[in-house]
């Protein structure tokens, strides 16, 4: 019963975040663990000796702290709301599943810079941009807005949709937790610069396995939303075939190359975060320059890959429903 139970649960806080989103005050659950992550940053980086080995060590502690006290009182939460009743019990998980998933925020994001780049509102763009990156976009004109945006939008389809979706499939609304904390703590201090190059490493790596699973699943949602859209689904395949390795990441490369394959254009090459330049590979061809166009069906692709993590989730959610009932006969 807790299969179904933890579905109807996944499919609340997927509706909660296409209606709702996520409310823009400094207590909601994601931006208090951002805060509680960055004071045990602080606290373990100075806590240990600055050395390769002594920072490494630190940042393991940070993601056991982090994990223990985020998973404790999201388990404890969830326990107490299914021992007072059922239906308490899956709202309580609805509301975890709803916490861990941000696609709402970053399609307005989307929507944001699309409405500004169509009337040449480059400073417009470049506020709604900073909502949804981390990059650095006070230089950007609009042709950078527009393929950052895209860029943004392929890669965070992952993290904060079809990868929280993915592990609440498999293990509830814990599991969608436990996937964007993973994704918060690599957002914080997984970056490759000479500050968190060791302290990050623990957090950066297992981001990477977090989202191996996630990313693959993720590229062929939005392969299949590609064709339903009647963008470019046969050059998706081949620049996801070719350039999905061309990325810092492994896992990030998967849908932007998808993205850049379904829309014809190009994407990579350098980026600025926090004043420091990171040269990277470029990925697709420039059949086409980036335009807000572009923007658009971006943000109806990663709105697609959703639909179809839902669907992908019930599926395999009542399948093991079946399974497991007849199994127990």
């Amino acid at each position: 019963m807790m299969i179904m139970n933890s579905l109807c649960a996944l499919a609340l806080g997927f509706s909660l975040d296409m209606i709702l989103g996520d409310p823009n005050n400094s207590f909601y659950p994601a931006e208090l663990v951002r805060r509680m992550v960055k004071k045990l940053e602080i606290i373990l980086k100075n806590a240990y000796l600055d050395s390769p080995d002594a920072q490494n060590m630190a940042g393991i502690m940070f993601v056991v702290m982090t994990l223990l006290i985020c998973m404790g009182t999201s388990l404890a939460f969830l326990l107490l709301c299914y021992k007072l009743n059922v239906i308490v019990g899956i709202i309580a998980e609805g509301l975890l599943c709803w916490v861990s998933i941000s696609g709402k925020a970053m399609r307005r994001g989307l929507m944001g810079v699309f409405r500004s780049l169509r009337t040449n509102n480059a400073d417009g763009a470049r506020r709604h941009l900073r909502n949804i990156t981390d990059r650095d976009v006070e230089s950007m004109d609009a042709s950078e807005c527009a393929k950052c945006a895209v860029e943004t939008a392929s890669e965070n389809a992952v993290d904060m949709i079809v990868g929280p979706m993915f592990w609440a499939c498999l293990f509830g609304g814990p599991g969608a937790v436990f996937c964007r904390v993973v994704n918060i703590m690599d957002n914080t201090v997984g970056f490759r610069d000479k500050e968190h190059l060791h302290f990050g490493r623990v957090a950066a790596k297992l981001d990477d396995i977090v989202m191996f699973i996630p990313a693959r699943l993720a590229a062929a949602f939005m392969r299949w939303d590609a064709a339903f859209l009647r963008l470019d689904k046969k050059n998706a395949q081949e620049i996801y075939l070719r350039d999905k390795k061309r990325s810092l990441s492994p896992n990030s490369g998967c849908t932007m190359a998808v993205a850049a394959g379904a829309l014809d254009i190009q994407l990579g090459g350098d980026e600025i975060r926090n004043g420091v330049l990171t040269r990277r590979q470029r990925i697709g061809d420039a059949l086409h320059p980036i335009s807000a166009g572009d923007v658009f069906w971006v943000n109806q692709l990663v709105t697609g890959a959703g639909a179809a993590a839902m669907l992908f989730a019930a599926v395999m959610r009542v399948a093991a429903y079946i399974l497991t009932t007849q199994l127990i006969k």
